[in-house]
């Protein structure tokens, strides 16, 4: 019901408030934890400031709501929802990729936002608007139809999701060629259904948009409520998986803590591991003695027992350019490092299952003793290397003993 004023009586007032104070109270807490870890890195910075522009709209819909300010502070709040797709864009492709910085070309992605904010605070100091009522209780829709800035906001969603999704991608088929173990810290698995909710987002805004073609009243459907769920499940799902995320490349670790690795060496061999495979500089002859001095490593140091095992320490240990390994690996020997390393602790687990005297051997102890990190890793490289499950192997095994 709506009383004299222009006001809503009824649950719905009391309602509404809570999803803005819920996100701003989440989004906030999620920055202060960020600005407070220690090592901080640049992804997280980007997340930071994600998570403060995210509080930005829900703090203007509470001022309004709460002390009544007019239209144009909540036109200046929800302005900030055009630097989403931006922000979400950069912090996946400063974990995703190695030595990215952040680029004076990056500032051209928030144009758009700086000329609408500036289109706005023209026309209000400028170009007054004539006076009319304003309830901050109120569904406040200008004209019908899609609002002008509503669309070009929906259409920056996509295109952004899009363009996330697309890095999330390359990122998965690289990590194969970094990590001897891949869990969702590293393959971001996460950032899918992160993604997932923010297309929804803009999704309902669509919906909202396309029925102001409708005579539908806002009353019937409560548009800020429908918007607020679905801001609201995105912010908590991003800031909880956010704030648990740490770096992704392990050579950034070694650089930031044990400083082996100097800043010009990383860039270059960043940037030949970009370069087609032909142009890469490995000589035919060189790749029989780099071969063998990564299986002598392999074979007598151990080193895949380590579950944190990457490229980047076969690299300096076995005194071969990473991105050489990379190219042998996926050229001569068909695999990725991945799977090159996942074969040898299966080869050591297999001669362990051989000499056991238990008959029913701890099948997680083993995986755990010789690298994985978790008993399904194993058993899918156990199956992919032998064809058999271990239970299968194991009992094959004791069949060949008693025959």
């Amino acid at each position: 019901m709506e009383n004299e004023t222009g006001r809503f009586s009824g649950s719905n007032v009391s309602m509404v408030p809570a999803i803005p104070i819920i996100s701003f109270t989440i989004c906030v807490f999620s920055a202060f934890l960020i600005f407070t870890k220690r090592p901080r890195y640049p992804f997280d910075s980007i997340y930071s400031v994600f998570t403060i522009f995210l509080a930005a709209p829900h703090l203007g819909h509470l001022f309004v709501h709460r002390f009544e300010w007019g239209p144009e502070f909540l036109d200046f709040a929800i302005l900030f929802p055009y630097t989403y797709g931006p922000l979400l864009l950069l912090y996946i492709r400063n974990l995703t990729t190695e030595n990215e910085n952040f680029k004076s070309t990056d500032l051209l992605h928030f144009v758009p936002f700086v000329i609408l904010q500036s289109v706005l605070l023209v026309r209000l100091f400028f170009f007054q608007p004539p006076e009319e009522g304003f309830y901050p209780h109120e569904w406040h829709r200008p004209s019908k139809g899609f609002h002008p800035s509503g669309g070009l906001l929906v259409t920056s969603m996509l295109v952004y999701s899009v363009w996330t999704f697309l890095l999330l991608n390359r990122h998965r088929k690289n990590i194969v060629n970094h990590f001897s173990n891949i869990d969702s810290i590293k393959d971001l698995r996460w950032m899918y259904w992160s993604l997932v909710l923010f297309v929804i987002s803009a999704s309902v805004h669509i919906l909202l948009e396309g029925l102001l073609f409708t005579d539908l009243p806002p009353e019937n459907y409560e548009p800020r409520l429908i918007r607020g769920v679905a801001v609201l499940a995105f912010s908590v799902f991003f800031c909880w998986f956010g704030v648990r995320q740490t770096v992704v490349y392990t050579h950034r670790e070694l650089h930031t803590f044990r400083e082996k690795i100097s800043k010009e060496e990383e860039v270059v061999s960043v940037e030949e591991e970009r370069k087609k495979y032909e142009k890469s500089g490995l000589r035919e002859d060189k790749i029989p003695e780099y071969l063998s001095r990564i299986r002598n490593y392999m074979e007598s140091e151990k080193p895949y027992k380590d579950s944190e095992f990457s490229i980047d320490l076969l690299s300096e240990n076995a005194e071969v350019p990473r991105f050489y390994i990379t190219q042998i690996l996926n050229e001569r020997l068909e695999t990725n490092f991945y799977n090159f390393v996942n074969e040898y602790r299966i080869k050591d687990i297999i001669s362990a299952l051989e000499n056991i005297s238990e008959e029913r051997p701890n099948f997680l102890r083993l995986a755990l003793e010789y690298g994985f990190n978790s008993k399904s890793t194993f058993n899918t490289s156990f199956k992919k290397v032998t064809g058999k499950t271990p239970t299968q192997y194991l009992e094959e095994i004791s069949k060949a003993a008693h025959a």
